[in-house]
């Protein structure tokens, strides 16, 4: 009965109205800061005259083509100048309104009232590029890892070295990827509430979360090497289309564990309550 009880809670908390608009809110912004991360991360590791040739094939073939020109471009010092700056700042700052959302429907779950938005506005910045880095990782190993290692081995000297990475990249891939995933999540859990809260609080919420994640991810992976035909119907916006719908998926997922975490914590404050109220 507890078990059921527990379970109808979650559906109850999912139900909110944050919570079914939540995971397309965020997914949208969450989209929206990946180009400009992307860009700032590989104009950084160009000005220390890493070789970005690799990169840039790697997001001719990921990227929309029209999306694709704006990063190479920037990244290649061609359109890296103030509008190209400007653009980069704001649309991080606006992209962290959705994860300024989440801080809002978490403190909703948690029944937290009293908040400081400046503080939260912080920590939504801050939650949002670790959020976007576990999602770049995510599309770095699990999704394109394989596709990496195969133009690392075009170079020349490098080809038995990457034999041997591919073999052992291969065995730890998913492991280390629950490992990050679990981690950072379990991070994002407990920071996002305008409350300090136990990290052990948000272990239960976080194992689901990053399980579906590997999971979803895992079959994503799959589908797209094997199943997937966007092209047919989007042409050049297939990729864009793709990782939409992927990183929606992740967000629901997300939002889920988030509902898991506050209806434990919830229900522990409630019996605490009750049996001080006995005592």
């Amino acid at each position: 009965m507890k078990a059921k009880r527990y379970f109808y809670d979650i559906i109850d908390a999912v139900k909110r109205p944050e919570m079914n608009i939540l995971p397309g809110n965020l997914a949208y912004y969450i989209v929206l800061a990946i180009i400009p991360i992307i860009t700032i991360i590989v104009y950084v590791a160009s000005l220390f005259s890493i070789s970005i040739d690799l990169v840039i094939e790697l997001i001719n073939k990921v990227i929309p083509d029209g999306v694709a020109k704006i990063v190479i471009d920037a990244i290649s010092g061609k359109g890296f100048d103030e509008s190209v700056g400007l653009f980069i700042v704001l649309a991080l700052i606006i992209s962290s309104n959705g994860t300024y959302a989440m801080i809002k429907a978490s403190n909703a779950l948690y029944k937290i009232e009293n908040t400081e938005e400046i503080k939260d506005r912080i920590k939504s910045i801050i939650i949002l590029f670790i959020i976007i880095l576990l999602f770049i990782f995510l599309l770095v190993v699990p999704l394109f890892g394989n596709q990496i290692l195969n133009l690392l081995s075009n170079i020349d000297g490098l080809d038995t070295f990457i034999q041997d990475i591919t073999i052992l990249y291969n065995g730890i891939k998913w492991p280390m990827t629950f490992l990050i995933i679990y981690f950072n999540i379990k991070l994002i859990y407990t920071i996002s509430p305008s409350k300090s809260i136990k990290s052990s609080t948000t272990s239960y919420g976080a194992m689901t979360t990053t399980f579906l994640w590997v999971l979803v991810t895992a079959i994503f992976t799959y589908y797209l090497k094997h199943f997937a035909r966007y092209d047919i119907l989007y042409g050049n916006l297939s990729s864009l289309i793709i990782l939409m719908i992927w990183v929606y998926l992740l967000c629901y997922i997300f939002v889920l564990g988030m509902a898991i975490n506050s209806t434990k914590y919830n229900k522990n404050e409630k019996d605490n309550n009750k049996s001080e109220y006995i005592k």
